[in-house]
């Protein structure tokens, strides 16, 4: 139960609100006004904290959506889906639950008016770094004063974050054009070579504009089957997914380096399967039908076949983990990684 004071305090907070978040750890809601001024209540819990917190919400939802009972079971299922009515987002930002800041993050129908609030809402939350992210993935948000601000949040939380998929999806997201400065790639960079998720990262979102720390030139080529893979860039991109092979044992890291190697070199006489050696058969065969001999062209349509699929089904069976991934899938990795010795030798 909330206190008589509690109650019409929380009552004004609705009213002269646009935005309100409640911080379950320090008893607190705080509404943000139309001219971004914030308001504090603190909390007199009369029992047990956590009910306090429901109690809070329950009224909130209630008063903003009109909903008995707390927030809207439908909205936890579209939350993460994208659908939520442009009608709706104004009201959700109102109700003091994450999950409801999460859904207006992640909706189709997010826009500029908004922004600022949801990331308002989303400060000092658990789910802060998880609604940048989503925040993140639209144009018009990297291009908005805000994606710098959610950029730097990213960069300051990213040494606190352990999730492979995560430190990826977030490099990732940081390299895009605008967001930090060059200092910052520059450290990202200097970090893969100890944590290569990083380097996933960069490998998904910098293709053609890698940093070229080691010299890294291109190669003479008079066959354009190896164009591609001769060129600077397409050097020093073979040479970090060699680097990031070397040291994989998360298999996160490894099916997203897989996909982006096959994405890059992919040809149309090629299909990605699901054995490596019908993977080295097939490029066998297509050489033989375009009367290839070189032994690098057949080297890179094996690597233009690769994916994800070639490892997927070992690594889930055997739940591996660890180190224990290089072990298992060695019969895999050795020709990849022959294959990329060969295409980065003069």
């Amino acid at each position: 139960m909330l206190s008589p004071e509690n109650t019409l305090k929380l009552n004004v907070l609705i009213a002269t609100c646009v935005a309100i978040r409640v911080d379950v750890y320090k008893l607190v809601v705080v509404g943000l006004t139309a001219d971004k001024k914030e308001q504090i209540l603190t909390l007199d819990p009369a029992g047990d904290s956590f009910e306090t917190i429901k109690a809070v919400q329950k009224m909130l939802v209630t008063k903003v959506l009109g909903s008995m009972g707390g927030y809207p079971s439908y909205l936890k299922r579209w939350s993460r889906m994208g659908q939520v009515e442009s009608s709706n987002l104004k009201s959700l930002l109102k109700i003091g639950n994450i999950e409801a800041v999460v859904a207006v993050a992640n909706s189709q129908n997010l826009n500029s008016k908004v922004l600022d609030l949801v990331w308002w809402c989303a400060t000092n939350t658990d789910q802060q770094a998880e609604i940048g992210r989503f925040l993140l993935t639209r144009d018009f948000v990297v291009k908005h004063p805000i994606g710098k601000q959610i950029a730097d949040y990213l960069l300051e939380f990213l040494p606190f974050t352990d999730d492979p998929s995560q430190l990826i999806d977030t490099t990732n997201l940081l390299l895009q054009e605008g967001l930090i400065s060059q200092a910052a790639k520059d450290r990202l960079w200097k970090q893969g070579q100890r944590k290569t998720a990083f380097l996933v990262g960069f490998i998904e979102r910098l293709q053609g504009q890698l940093p070229n720390n080691d010299g890294t030139i291109a190669l003479d080529s008079n066959s354009k089957e190896l164009a591609l893979v001769n060129s600077e860039q397409g050097q020093i991109l073979l040479k970090t997914i060699s680097q990031i092979l070397k040291k994989i044992n998360q298999e996160y890291v490894l099916y997203r380096t897989l996909e982006v190697l096959g994405a890059y070199l992919k040809h149309p006489m090629i299909q990605p399967l699901t054995d490596i050696q019908q993977l080295q058969i097939q490029a066998q065969q297509v050489c033989e039908n375009l009367g290839l001999t070189d032994e690098k062209i057949q080297a890179r349509l094996l690597l233009s076949g690769v994916s994800e699929q070639l490892v997927v089904s070992t690594i889930s069976a055997h739940s591996l983990a660890g180190s224990a991934i290089r072990k298992k899938l060695n019969h895999v990795l050795t020709p990849i990684q022959n294959a990329l010795k060969l295409l980065t030798t003069p």
